[in-house]
């Protein structure tokens, strides 16, 4: 036996040798070439003029989307799918959009209307929703690596971290071009002083993880791990780039040196988060916000190793060089008066969204990509995060620079990039599968069928409370705690969540008012696949286990809201018709009607000893189909 062990060892060793010596053959090959693929990153090209293709056979597309998607289908001799149902299409539509089920009257409306903009009507009227901006914001807030704690030990919490997130909704809701959304995100203090939402805006660069109580040394590496979370989540939200890689060393593969990360920093160092009384909401109304507090240009040296104890000469400010005519030089981005005082910020908000000499363009291919994600459950790039040397080359490389360009022309309105993915034909198809195209494109990337997609955490539990009726549609406003069993509560790193919490309407809010707590997700969240907040996520993780459904199956939310849903059954339609019980229940639960197989199984289930209306909306919480959109 122990002759055994030694020889296991030493190949063990062996192995680990080998490992180590071809990793780091692997990087320094990786490094030796950077120079040459600087040249190759498709994501910092400029965007050429793109000329939509012409098929054969035009007669599917509704717009230039299809012609692309086509051409590309063509090559493989595939063909798309027919258009979904008209009451398959709106539910998809809604949930989109604003996060929530059409209900009966609003399905049949639709369904029985043949005049041409029936669906362009739908279109606007779910834009125009304040719940857009609620929906929308969900996906921002994981990019902006939304929490309301600092994280870490002690997890503190912030206690007016929301006014970030309702700005980002207003925000959204009010279709603020998105160049300027990225602006006053970086800068809004300095660009719109007297604006509460330009200001409040500024909390994404505070929105992330801190490190408190500690001194000296430790205070000061706190600090710059601070600044590599703002500076990972700038490259990261908005260019798709990992620009935190460089903090210890140049980038291994994309062109992005330890000196361009810290002139980066540079812009940061000289504030620190904070609290600021403004007026947001109703007039004459002050609260205290989550913001950035700038500073003046202070000595930026760089950290060799990315070790506080071995500092560098100072190097500025500045801006990525592979990005910029100016070979990362600000000065033409920065204002006369912001030449010998302030921390440049204004200067680096202009950079991001500058199409000629900065990153515009890539900031344009990167938003456009983010949208088509979350409309079809994977981006024309697949890591939206990262469009480097290491991340997935776009499928469509010219749609993606098509709709950049629209973007663009449109004065970077993103609800226009909606209707425009959303008026394809490429989105309105169904979901029926076929073996043999199945066979030339398993993943589906030629866009040949629409993929069925399960919906969040916050959104299943939204549309729970929708469906009983339970749901508390206001705006805006601080976080709530909603009830959080003691088990999850004792399990967190803190214990910092209230234990006497009794759930109804003040709690039944939208998901998107639950507080974040970095040590402690919620724990129905946390089996969706909810990130932790930890850093900028571009894409959840996308699991199917059976603590999920066990979940729906058990959790004490749930089956209070399938009794809640009962009841408001019974007093809408009284107790007496059966048939019209579960009509209504498949209603509200899945926006149609039941079959005759399915008013069957109902009436069997409801005929049985200790059933009840209550467990048959239990059951409805529990199926695919009100978990899963087609």
């Amino acid at each position: 036996m122990e002759a055994l062990i030694k020889n296991y060892t030493q190949k063990l060793r062996s192995f680990v040798f080998f490992l180590f010596v071809t990793t780091s053959q692997f990087l320094a090959i990786q490094s030796a070439n950077s120079s040459e693929k600087v040249t190759d990153l498709w994501s910092l090209k400029k965007i050429l003029d793109q000329v939509v293709p012409s098929v054969e056979d035009d007669s599917w597309a509704t717009n230039p989307i299809d012609l692309f998607i086509l051409d590309k289908m063509n090559n493989k001799e595939l063909h798309p799918n027919k258009l979904t149902d008209k009451s398959k299409l709106i539910r998809r539509v809604s949930f989109d959009l604003v996060g929530l089920a059409p209900s009966r009257d609003e399905v049949n409306d639709f369904v029985s209307d043949d005049s041409p903009d029936a669906y362009d009507k739908l279109l606007s009227r779910l834009l125009s929703s304040p719940h857009y901006g609620e929906r929308w914001g969900r996906h921002w807030l994981d990019v902006a690596r939304f929490g309301e704690s600092h994280g870490y030990e002690s997890d503190n919490e912030r206690p007016h971290a929301w006014t970030y997130r309702d700005a980002v909704i207003r925000a959204l809701n009010d279709d603020l071009p998105f160049d300027q959304f990225v602006k006053l995100q970086v800068a809004g203090d300095i660009i719109s002083p007297k604006d509460s939402l330009a200001v409040s805006l500024t909390g994404f660069l505070s929105a992330g993880s801190t490190v408190t109580n500690v001194d000296g040394v430790d205070r000061e590496k706190a600090n710059y791990d601070k600044m590599d979370d703002v500076v990972s989540a700038t490259g990261s939200a908005f260019l798709g780039l990992t620009v935190g890689c460089a903090r210890c060393h140049n980038h291994k593969y994309d062109p992005i040196s330890q000196e361009d990360y810290y002139k980066m920093v540079g812009f940061f160092l000289p504030g620190r988060e904070g609290d600021r009384e403004l007026e947001i909401g109703k007039p004459g109304s002050k609260v205290k916000a989550m913001v950035w507090n700038g500073g003046n240009k202070k000595k930026n040296p760089l950290l060799k190793r990315g070790d506080v104890e071995q500092k560098g000469d100072d190097v500025g400010i500045g801006v990525l060089t592979a990005l910029s005519a100016d070979n990362g030089d600000v000065k033409s981005w920065l204002s006369e008066s912001d030449q010998n005082k302030g921390d440049g910020r204004q200067a680096l908000a202009h950079w991001l969204t500058d199409t000629e000499k900065g990153s515009g363009e890539l900031l344009a291919r990167v938003i456009v990509n983010r949208l088509w994600q979350h409309h079809f459950g994977e981006g024309l790039v697949k890591t939206s995060n990262n469009f480097g040397q290491v991340g997935d080359r776009p499928t469509h490389p010219e749609l993606l620079d098509w709709l950049s360009q629209e973007l663009i022309k449109s004065q970077w309105k993103i609800k226009t990039i909606h209707k425009l993915i959303m008026n394809s034909s490429t989105y309105m198809q169904s979901v029926a599968w076929d073996q043999k195209r199945h066979d030339i494109d398993p993943e589906n990337k030629l866009y040949w069928r629409r993929e069925a997609r399960r919906l969040e955490g916050e959104i299943i539990r939204d549309s729970i409370m929708n469906t009983a009726g339970t749901l508390n549609k206001k705006l805006y406003g601080p976080s709530v705690k909603p009830w959080v069993s003691k088990d999850a509560i004792n399990t967190g790193s803190t214990n910092k969540w209230p234990v006497n919490v009794k759930d109804g309407p003040n709690t039944w809010r939208r998901s998107i008012y639950v507080f974040m707590r970095r040590s402690m997700r919620v724990p129905f969240f946390e089996v969706f696949d909810v990130p932790d907040a930890m850093q900028s996520r571009g894409v959840r993780e996308l699991t199917t286990v059976p603590t999920q459904a066990l979940m729906l199956l058990n959790n004490e939310f749930v089956r209070s809201q399938a009794s809640h849903f009962a009841e408001s059954i019974k007093k809408n339609v009284g107790e007496s018709d059966i048939l019209k019980l579960i009509t209504e229940a498949y209603w509200r639960a899945l926006s149609r009607a039941p079959t005759e197989l399915e008013i069957t199984a109902s009436n069997d289930l409801l005929s049985k000893d200790g059933q009840s209306l209550e467990n048959l909306c239990h059951v409805l919480f529990t199926l695919n189909e009100f978990c899963y959109v087609d």
